[in-house]
C-alpha cells in the first residue's frame, strides 16, 4: 500500500493531502519561529513570556480563540547513540532528529475547569493514559493559575503509525502544550513548555526544536540546530508496532558503537541524501531487529532488491530512507509496497517543524 491515511488535510498550506510538498514551499507556508526550530522563540533561556493582554479584564483586548488545531509532525532520528543506562532506569543517548511532513491533526478547545477529554479516530486512544491528555493535565498543574481558568476538550486524528519510531505521541503532547498554552493567551515560552513536556515524555521536548535538533540525556535537553539539506524521506511501516521498552530491554552495551562527533558534523553538512544515508547510525538496531526478526529479514530483502540504505527510525518499526528526487522517491515507495506485503510506504518532505496555528472558532 502506498501512502498512510493522509498527511495533512490542510490544503491551503501544504496542498492536497499525499501531494509531495517541497521543503521551500512549506517553510514559507509556515513562516514564524515553530518553522525554523525556535530559534528565533530564545530555545535555551528559562523564562516565562507574558502577554500583556492576555491574562487582563481589558475589554480592549482581542478576544481569545476557543478552538484551535496544529499538525504534528513525525520524526526520524538521523543518529541515534546509546551512551549507557542511568541510575534512574533510563538510559543516556545522544541524537540527531530531523522532523518529517507525515502529521497527526490536533484540535483543542476550552472545556470547564478540571474537564479533560479525547475524542480520537482511534477509539482505543480514548484514554487517560494517552500523552495529549497526561500533556494538558501537566500543563494544568505546572501552571496552577493558568489551569484553574479552563480544562480542555481534545480532538486527535491519528496518522503517524503507532509504535513506529516516528514520536507520534510525543509530538502530539507537544501540540496539546503550544494549544492549550495559546488558548489561555500564550504566556509560556517555547523553552518553558519543553521542559514541561519533558516531564511527560522523554521524548516530548525535542518537537519544540525541529526542524532539526540533538537530544541528549534521557531525551530532555534540546538544542536546535541547521540541517543544509531538504529533500524527500520515504516511510515504510512493516505492519506491525514495536514496543519501546522491549527495544531498550534487548539493548546490549556491545550494540553501541564508540561515539563519533565526526559523524554528526558530515550529516549537517551534507548537501545530498547519500552523504547523509552514509553517516546514519543507531544502537538501538540490534535490539529492533531481536525483538523482531522479521524486521531484519525484511531490511535484507530490501538491501537485495537495491535499497541498501534504508535504516530504523528510533526504536522501531518504521524504516526510512533520504532522497533527493521525490519522484525517485515515489518511485522506490511504489515499487516497494508492490513487492512486500503488509507494508505501507509514504513519501514526505522533509526537515519540517511545528506548524502554525489554525483557529476553528464559528
Amino acid at each position: 500500500m502506498v501512502g498512510f491515511e493522509g498527511t495533512c488535510e490542510d490544503s491551503l498550506l501544504f496542498g492536497n493531502a499525499g501531494d509531495v510538498v517541497s521543503p521551500q514551499a512549506f517553510l514559507e507556508a509556515t513562516g514564524g519561529p515553530w518553522s525554523r526550530g525556535c530559534k528565533d522563540a530564545g530555545i535555551g533561556k528559562t523564562s516565562v513570556v507574558a502577554n500583556e493582554n492576555s491574562l487582563t479584564d481589558d475589554p480592549h483586548a482581542p478576544p481569545l480563540p476557543r478552538r484551535l488545531r496544529a499538525d504534528a509532525p513525525a520524526k526520524v532520528n538521523l543518529t541515534l547513540e546509546i551512551l549507557g543506562r542511568r541510575d534512574d532506569g533510563f538510559h543516556e543517548l545522544r541524537s540527531l532528529v530531523m522532523g518529517v511532513g507525515l502529521f497527526d491533526s490536533v484540535t483543542c478547545s476550552l472545556a470547564p475547569p478540571g474537564s479533560y477529554s479525547i475524542a480520537c479516530s482511534d477509539p482505543d486512544l480514548e484514554t487517560d493514559e494517552n500523552l495529549a491528555v497526561r500533556a494538558a493535565k501537566g500543563f494544568a498543574a505546572t501552571f496552577p493559575n493558568l489551569g484553574e481558568r479552563s480544562g480542555l476538550a481534545i480532538e486527535l486524528i491519528k496518522r503517524i503509525p503507532l509504535g513506529g519510531g516516528l514520536g507520534g505521541g510525543s509530538s502530539d503532547a507537544a501540540t496539546v502544550l503550544r494549544l492549550y498554552d495559546e488558548l489561555l493567551g500564550g504566556v509560556c515560552s517555547p523553552e518553558t513548555l519543553a521542559e514541561t513536556g519533558s516531564q511527560i515524555g522523554s521524548d516530548v521536548a525535542v518537537f519544540f526544536g525541529l526542524p532539526c535538533a540533538v537530544m541528549t540525556g534521557r531525551g530532555e535537553t534540546v538544542e536546535p540546530i541547521d540541517l543544509c539539506w531538504r529533500g524527500s524521506t520515504l516511510l515504510i511501516f512493516p505492519g506491525q508496532p514495536i514496543a519501546t521498552g522491549e527495544v531498550y530491554a534487548a539493548w546490549a552495551r556491545s550494540d553501541s558503537r564508540k561515539p563519533d562527533a565526526g559523524r554528526e558534523e558530515s550529516i549537517l553538512r551534507a548537501v545530498n541524501a547519500g552523504e547523509i544515508m552514509e553517516a546514519l547510525t543507531n544502537d538501538l538496531e540490534p535490539g529492533v531487529f531481536r525483538v523482531w526478526p522479521a524486521l531484519f529479514e525484511l531490511v535484507e530483502s530490501l538491501k537485495i532488491s537495491g535499497y541498501g540504505d534504508i535504516r530504523v527510525s528510533g526504536s522501531g518499526s518504521t524504516l526510512f530512507g533520504l532522497f533527493d528526487d521525490p519522484e525517485e522517491a515515489g518511485q522506490a515507495a511504489t515499487t516497494i509496497a508492490d513487492r512486500f506485503s503488509n507494508v505501507t510506504t509514504s513519501v514526505v518532505t522533509a526537515p519540517v517543524g511545528m506548524t502554525p496555528f489554525v483557529s476553528e472558532d464559528e
